[in-house]
Order: structure tokens, then C-alpha cells, then sequence
């Protein structure tokens, strides 16, 4: 068994990181149906702001570098990515004629890994950024493109290594076709198994979460076991406009205490996690990504992308801005010449 530590130990890690990144997952109600190709004649004044629509600079293709408003920027060796991707149903495969959707990927967070700083930052990625999303049915056909949220391009993979490849290759589009190194999933019954396999997570709370329990007073001392553990990271009041944004604090806290558990409980714990994780995970990561994600510092701040939420009917709409986004990009993955 003693052989094997440093594989569970890299399993290990993976599942305490895909944590982080399915904690805000959300399951989307069945309105988004697969009917064919969707806004794809769309006269909205939003739509030449959907990701990739336009770029206020040239790349080359030759070497990467990137041209912005007279200077010249160059790839960041640097720099290494791993994608996380939060999953609302473990339901994935299918087969037959026609469109049926799977899950999706209502989490998305890419860890930009600094590997001369030694620094790793999240950039948290808007699940309902309006992309060009391709569509696929369900023998894995390739159809046409439609303008849907990018939370949807999970849904049209037949597999969850199928899956996470196409929401990987989109994320590489908007991020002005920069290389996804790694990408990592993990569905929300996951959860529960994880934190229940660690003896649950005891936490303070910051703020008053008498919505959720009547028990949840500010400053309490709770202590949550799977069941409710993924209650107080995924419940909200969908009705509310901007509900979320407690919710992401309360996400915030338990992955705090969700790491400080496991440090007091040592490395022992780390098999237990992994066979609790079972099929509920997929990754596709290299040694070193884990080795980093691992030992690195992270940042003190989550970064966002630049654009602006549109409220449409049930589901909302995030359209990107380009001059932010390109600023963003160039920060994170180029330097000036």
C-alpha cells in the first residue's frame, strides 16, 4: 500500500480542489431544451458581444504573440491552467436518435498556475457567458453551432471525457485561444460521500444563515455531514435576483474549513477520499499541475471576467466585455515585449 501514497495522495488533491470548484454547482431547471440550433438568427443588441464574436487585437499564429493597441505582447512560459468544471447530474451517457441533454457545468473555474511566482490564481468563469456552443447529438454527431450559455456545452458531450474536452475547447475560445492544460470534474452527488468520508466539516459562521436553518445564527459553531454540507454550499432562493452572491460567501467559508479538516486529520485520510469519490470524478491532469495545485500559494483574490448579466426571462444571459476581457488575458497569460 505504501507504494501507492503518492498516487492517492495526487487523487486526493484532485478531490479536495474539484470541491472547490463544483461548491457553487446549481442545477438548472429542463426549460433549455435541445430543439435544434438555437439563437442563431438572434437580433439582439447583445449579440456581437458573445464570446469570440470579436477581438480588439490580432494574434500570430506563428508564435503566439499577441498585438493590442500598437504593443506587442508574448506568451508567458510560465504559466500552466487547470479546469474545474462543478457538474449538476452524474447522468451523461446516452445513445439513439435525437438531442438529449446530459449535465452541466454550472461551476467553472480555471486555477492559472505561476510557476515562477509559484502562485496560483482562480478566475472564476460566468456559467451563463453567451458563446457559440457546439451541438452534438446523442451518438456524438457534430450538428451545427448555437448561441447558448456556456454552462450548456458540458450537456452535448455523450461521455464526461467527451464532455469536459468540448467545455475545455470553449473556454480556450474565449479566453482568446489560450491553451487549457488540464481539465478536472466533479458532480454534485459527490459531495455528500466526500465530506461524510472525512467526518464532515465543522465551521463559525459569518453571517446569519436562518434561511437555510432556523439553528444558523451568525457567529454559531456548526458542524455540517455530507447531507448538509451540500445544502449550505449549493441552496438558494432562485427567485431572488442576486441570491447567488451570499451563496458564493458561504462557499467560500466551507472550503476553508473543508481544508483546515483535512490538515488536522493528516494524511491518512487521503485514501478514504479517493475511494469516496469514486465515478463522481474525471480528471485529465499531468503530475507536475498537481504537484503545484498541491504546494503553490493562491492568490488572495478570485478574479472574474469583465461583462455585464442581462436577466431574460427564467435564465439570466452574461455578456462579455472585450476590452476588459483582452486586459484580463494579457495580465494573466502574456507579457509585454
Amino acid at each position: 500500500m505504501n507504494n501507492n501514497k503518492p498516487k492517492i495522495i495526487v487523487a486526493a488533491s484532485l478531490v479536495v480542489l474539484a470541491i472547490f470548484g463544483v461548491m457553487a454547482a446549481e442545477a438548472y431547471s429542463n426549460n433549455l431544451k435541445a430543439d435544434g440550433v438555437k439563437r442563431l438568427n438572434s437580433d439582439s443588441a447583445e449579440e456581437a458581444t458573445v464570446a469570440g464574436a470579436s477581438r480588439p487585437y490580432t494574434k500570430d499564429g506563428f508564435d503566439g504573440s499577441i498585438t493590442y493597441e500598437g504593443v506587442r505582447y508574448e506568451p508567458n512560459s510560465h504559466i500552466d491552467t487547470v479546469l474545474f468544471l462543478g457538474i449538476d447530474s452524474s447522468d451523461q451517457e446516452r445513445e439513439g436518435i435525437g438531442i438529449t441533454e446530459g449535465g452541466r457545468s454550472d461551476t467553472i473555474i480555471l486555477f492559472v498556475i505561476d510557476n515562477d511566482k509559484k502562485l496560483i490564481t482562480p478566475l472564476e468563469i460566468n456559467r451563463d457567458t453567451m458563446v457559440d456552443v457546439d451541438i452534438y447529438d446523442n451518438d456524438g454527431n457534430y450538428l451545427a453551432k448555437g448561441t447558448e450559455q456556456l454552462t450548456m456545452q458540458y450537456a452535448y458531450g455523450n461521455t464526461p471525457q467527451k464532455a469536459s474536452s468540448l467545455t475545455r475547447e470553449k473556454v480556450s475560445d474565449l479566453l482568446g485561444r489560450k491553451r487549457i492544460g488540464s481539465v478536472i470534474s466533479l458532480t454534485m452527488d459527490g459531495i455528500e460521500p466526500i465530506v461524510d468520508s472525512i467526518g464532515g466539516v465543522t465551521l463559525n459562521l459569518m453571517s446569519d444563515e436562518t434561511d437555510l436553518n432556523p439553528s444558523y445564527v451568525e457567529g454559531a459553531t456548526i458542524h455540517l455531514d455530507g447531507t448538509a454540507a451540500k445544502a449550505f454550499v449549493h441552496n438558494r432562493d432562485v427567485t431572488v435576483r442576486g441570491s447567488n452572491i451570499s451563496r458564493m460567501t458561504r462557499q467560500t467559508q466551507f472550503m476553508l474549513a473543508m481544508f483546515q479538516t483535512i490538515q488536522s486529520q493528516g494524511s491518512s485520510i487521503v485514501e478514504t477520499m479517493e475511494d469516496a469519490a469514486g465515478d463522481y470524478l474525471y480528471e485529465d491532469i499531468d503530475a507536475d499541475s498537481v504537484d503545484h495545485l498541491t504546494h503553490y500559494e493562491y492568490s488572495g483574490e478570485v478574479l472574474k471576467l469583465p461583462g455585464e448579466n442581462v436577466e431574460t426571462g427564467i435564465h439570466d444571459e452574461f455578456y462579455l466585455d472585450d476590452d476588459k476581457l483582452t486586459q484580463l488575458i494579457l495580465d494573466l497569460f502574456y507579457i509585454r515585449s
